[in-house]
């Protein structure tokens, strides 16, 4: 009887033990938990992060890798999802857009993406675009996420959708030292990484934002969890004030980009199995300019959300959702 004991005590010992591997979900006390994916999301937090603002209640911040962002939210057990959580704006609108258990705050970043070619290609602008790009073989990193939307988005705006080969590529595979590809479209930092590297022969020949217009595009947003707002919108108010100050910190000269880095890295919720998106190399104001980080209420930007996503799903009707007007947060 009592290896019998033992051995049941071992098994939940481990079931107990296994529960806590998983990024998202294991919630172990009261706080208010704020997930967000390492990148240009988590340096909208870092701010926050730093200065542990004060909120009175108790925040948890975790950052998880961007593949891990999405099972967040989405937990049938409701009470292991995130308080809030910084989605890609596709992803909120297909996974939370119905306004049932989550509402959008508000827009977090506003377009990363940029344009790198060999150094002997002309720069891509809005006048020219549908002129230069006709053709062309373009490779994009992460096609098949967010990138890949945009990318397509852009391309019909210019008339050159279909005219245009788009191949998904990894960053490491953005050279213009071969002839296989005539443009790239990658994400900050690793759009930078690869342009200050001198034996690539690369330069940046435009942007994905500037291509869609003059403000970019709602890329990031924040949800809440509707019982949070409804029980504590004093919390909410504050917070999203400290997201809007939070942007200007980042840029402040006298915050270093060491102070940035420990305070995304001290939040990791995998840190010995998690790859930093920024590094002291990569991380500097230009490339957090490029960025776009910004908070926009979602009574401000409402109008502009719908819209994107409307024009990303015209594109391809698995990109992305139409929301509900129960899905903003609007006071």
């Amino acid at each position: 009887m009592k290896k019998i004991i033992i051995a049941l005590m071992c098994a939940a010992a481990f079931c107990i033990s296994a529960l806590g591997l998983s990024a998202c979900g294991n919630k172990k006390n009261a706080s208010i938990t704020v997930y967000a994916p390492d990148g240009a999301p988590a340096l909208a937090l870092a701010g926050l992060m730093s200065e542990e603002t004060d909120f009175v209640e108790k925040v948890s911040y975790k950052i998880v890798s961007p593949e891990e962002i999405s099972s967040c939210v989405t937990y049938n057990d409701e009470s292991k999802n995130a308080d809030m959580c910084i989605l890609p704006v596709n992803t909120a609108s297909k996974l939370v857009g119905n306004g049932q258990s989550y509402k959008m705050l508000g827009a977090v970043t506003h377009g990363n993406l940029y344009i790198v070619a060999g150094a002997d290609k002309p720069t891509v602008t809005a006048d020219n675009a549908a002129e230069t790009l006709d053709g062309a073989r373009i490779g994009v990193v992460n096609l098949a996420a967010f990138p890949g939307a945009a990318t397509r988005l852009v391309l019909k705006k210019h008339g050159i959708l279909n005219s245009v080969t788009l191949e998904g590529v990894a960053a490491t595979q953005v050279t213009g030292t071969e002839a296989q590809y005539d443009y790239f479209v990658i994400p900050e930092p690793a759009a930078s990484t690869r342009l200050n590297n001198p034996n690539l022969n690369l330069k940046l020949a435009g942007s994905l934002q500037s291509l869609y217009g003059e403000n970019g595009y709602p890329q990031a947003v924040l949800v809440a969890k509707n019982s949070l707002i409804e029980k504590n919108p004093a919390f909410i108010s504050k917070f999203m004030e400290a997201m809007s100050d939070g942007a200007d910190w980042l840029l402040d000269e006298g915050v270093t980009a060491e102070a940035i880095l420990n305070a995304v890295k001290s939040h990791y919720a995998d840190p010995e199995n998690t790859k930093p998106a920024f590094t002291a190399a990569n991380l500097t104001k230009t490339v957090i300019g490029n960025c776009a980080i910004r908070f926009e209420p979602a009574a401000q930007g409402k109008q502009r959300v719908k819209a994107f996503l409307s024009e990303l799903a015209d594109v391809n009707d698995a990109a992305a959702t139409a929301v509900s007007d129960e899905f903003f947060y609007c006071i």
